[in-house]
């Protein structure tokens, strides 16, 4: 089979791109054609197709002046990319795909592209790796605000220009809900035959937001548990990895600490909060908790490998974090707040717990359970690899992928 693998970006720039990489090498290992389509850039792997990639466009870092150039190039990207519709036709038309396979488009290639895949005549699935369908901003949360936000699900886009969503600028959010009026008015996103939703509560997004029900599909992301061996023998701390920034709910989880004396904590990675983080821990003397900054690599899974238990106590919809992925496959048990898919992946009780988001009492409950049975936690961490192996491990995602590819074949046919 051929498969056309869609997404803005050829090289791993976030979560969506690993998972479009790991899908690659999957159905490349089942002896299938994988073609790429996405935007030219310096950080692109090497590929064959670059040439039939379209032309690189940044929106960040540009002066006023450089914007108010460019402004109908970006807008004409955003809203309708005549030059990316065209550069996939001739891609279909050289390659001659079976299935088209999306993932992130907005923007740097827009959903102009359906329309040639419409006029060839194939199928396609898109995996939904944010909220765009139902929020101009991607997040249902907004970012100045430090505040959940589902105004715009039914589809009253306009609020995202009134709450600024987008860079806390109004003529940059204003953008985006008229791209989702007008793509909204063409129905440009009917041309799509099934939504891949790696969380059900992402699925139930779309359908509050008008998707039928019966083209939203749910299946976990796949990773390579090769890459994060289990390890169930732990170290005396627990840690926290990823993006310093409010709403990942770190000052929650720094609050909860306060009291927790015997236990200890490594917060890795970086970001914006960090400073308001670091003064906090120092104004109120919590000894306990180390920041250790970004980490990567083998140091990394090192580091998660040698923890009793991982701690992701995000404060936003949280769609489906591959730190829970890895967490699992590495033996470790999580502990997640309540929201978005998390409480999808995690089974309260037996390879992690719940808490309310920015409850920092129950959290603290959370971590001194754990930290206080290290025979419980070990055995909650082997509950984890378990359900690593049975819901995440490439040869599971593959049977349940191709599966669906077979399907929207047949149905076109």
């Amino acid at each position: 089979m051929k498969i056309l693998m869609i997404d803005k970006y050829y090289f791993i720039k976030g979560g969506a791109e690993r998972y479009y990489f790991e899908l690659t090498k999957v159905l490349e290992a089942h002896g299938h054609e994988v073609i790429p389509f996405s935007m030219q850039h310096e950080e692109n792997f090497e590929t064959p197709y670059e040439q039939d990639f379209v032309p690189n466009i940044e929106f960040n870092g540009l002066s006023a002046i450089e914007k108010l150039k460019l402004a109908p190039e970006i807008i004409g990207r955003i809203i309708y990319s005549r030059t990316a519709r065209d550069a996939v036709a001739r891609l279909i038309d050289k390659t001659q795909p079976d299935i088209v396979h999306l993932h992130m488009i907005d923007h740097q290639l827009s959903p102009s592209i359906l329309h040639a895949f419409r006029d060839a005549g194939l199928p396609v699935l898109q995996t939904c790796h944010q909220y765009k369908l139902v929020c101009p901003s991607y997040r249902l949360f907004i970012m100045h605000k430090n505040e959940i936000c589902e105004r715009c699900v039914t589809g009253s886009f306009y609020h995202a220009a009134l709450q600024k969503c987008h860079k806390n600028s109004f003529p940059a959010s204003a953008l985006l809900s008229l791209e989702s009026y007008l793509h909204k008015w063409m129905h440009i996103y009917d041309e799509i035959d099934l939504f891949h939703v790696p969380s059900r509560f992402l699925g139930s997004k779309l359908v509050a937001g008008g998707v039928p029900e019966e083209k939203v599909w749910h299946s976990f992301y796949t990773i390579n548990l090769d890459d994060y061996p289990y390890h169930p023998d732990a170290e005396e701390y627990f840690v926290f990895y990823g993006r310093l920034s409010e709403e990942k709910g770190v000052m929650t989880l720094l609050h909860a600490m306060r009291n927790l004396p015997e236990t200890k904590l490594f917060i890795i990675g970086d970001g914006p909060q960090r400073p308001v983080l670091e003064r906090l821990q120092r104004e109120h003397k919590i000894d306990n908790v180390s920041f250790l900054g970004n980490r990567g690599g083998q140091d990394l899974i090192e580091l998660v490998q040698k923890a009793r238990f991982v701690v992701v106590p995000s404060e936003w919809y949280d769609n489906s974090p591959l730190v829970i992925y890895e967490s699992f496959s590495m033996g470790k048990p999580v502990i997640v707040s309540t929201l978005g898919g998390m409480p999808e992946l995690v089974d309260d009780g037996i390879n992690g717990y719940h808490f309310e988001p920015g409850n920092v009492q129950e959290l603290h409950e959370r971590i001194e359970a754990l930290w206080a049975d290290p025979a419980r936690t070990r055995a909650m961490g082997e509950k984890a690899r378990e359900k690593a192996e049975a819901e995440f491990s490439p040869d599971v995602h593959y049977e349940r992928m191709i599966t669906r590819y077979e399907q929207l074949l047949a149905g076109k046919k």
